[in-house]
């Protein structure tokens, strides 16, 4: 499939927007691949895809949290090209990782390194806020802002419509074993996601809940829809327990520590 150059501006547009979120939307959750997979395959015309691929995506890299120094993913810039290349090339989810990750890590170290170069701006803002200059601090921020979204723009665009031809031909040429290790990778990475998600939001008093939610979803015929209201309530009623808001909750709770103390006497 080939990509017009209207296509390939839009899908440059989608990786600025992924930047600019978080910098001047707030977390408007743009940069997310499920939104930007929604986008792109919205503009190359298989929505459907576009969403599968995104949502593949989304569960590799739910897990993936910034934590201290270290650097997280640029999911915005990954996710964007990732999605594209699968839908130009026909691919599933496992092209959409073997391009998408390491996009996802050099686009990372491109917005380090702007951000980096822009601390020489800083001595200058630095003089503005002495002379109370506020509308020189605005615009320069702005600019800062927006020179890093049209980075992201216009590298996603040369990569896509100048490098096409390349891409279709990397992955066309790929051997079989190759294929095959790339969707052994597609199926075990949602669960790393998932792992690393885990290991960050994971308490003990939640294991019995996770053990209950895997064995339904496993073991019966519910689909995940049926699952997740399940889950709703079950975090519905605990919450109202803890809160004492159930009527009678709180006499219950009275009685069971009275007859307790009375059993202590």
């Amino acid at each position: 499939m080939n990509i017009t150059i209207v296509q390939a501006i839009l899908i440059g547009c989608v990786a600025a927007l992924s930047n600019l979120d978080g910098n001047f939307f707030g977390e408007m959750k743009f940069r997310e691949p499920i939104i930007t997979g929604f986008l792109v395959g919205l503009i190359l015309g298989d929505v459907q895809k576009g969403l599968i691929i995104g949502a593949a995506l989304q569960v590799i890299w739910m897990g993936a949290t910034a934590i201290g120094p270290t650097a997280q993913l640029d999911i915005g810039a990954g996710g964007t090209i990732g999605t594209a290349v699968a839908i130009l090339t026909g691919k599933g989810p496992e092209v959409a990782i073997t391009f998408g990750l390491p996009v996802a890590v050099i686009m990372q170290f491109l917005n380090t390194f702007l951000i980096t170069s822009y601390s020489v701006l800083m001595h200058r803002v630095d003089g503005l806020i002495d002379k109370l200059e506020e509308k020189k601090i605005i615009f320069i921020h702005i600019a800062c802002g927006l020179l890093t979204g049209f980075m992201y723009g216009a590298l996603t665009f040369a990569a896509l419509y100048f490098g096409n031809n390349t891409i279709n031909a990397i992955v066309k040429g790929l051997p079989s074993w190759a294929n095959n290790g790339l969707n052994a990778v597609a199926a075990i990475l949602p669960a790393l996601g998932f792992a690393l998600l885990l290991n960050i939001l994971l308490e003990k008093n939640l294991i019995p809940f996770f053990i209950a939610g895997f064995a339904i979803a496993a073991f019966t015929s519910l689909n995940t829809v049926a699952v997740t209201c399940i889950a709703v309530a079950a975090a519905w009623v605990i919450y109202l327990l803890t809160t004492n808001s159930i009527a009678g909750a709180q006499n219950f709770a009275k009685a069971g520590a009275s007859d307790e103390e009375d059993e202590e006497l």
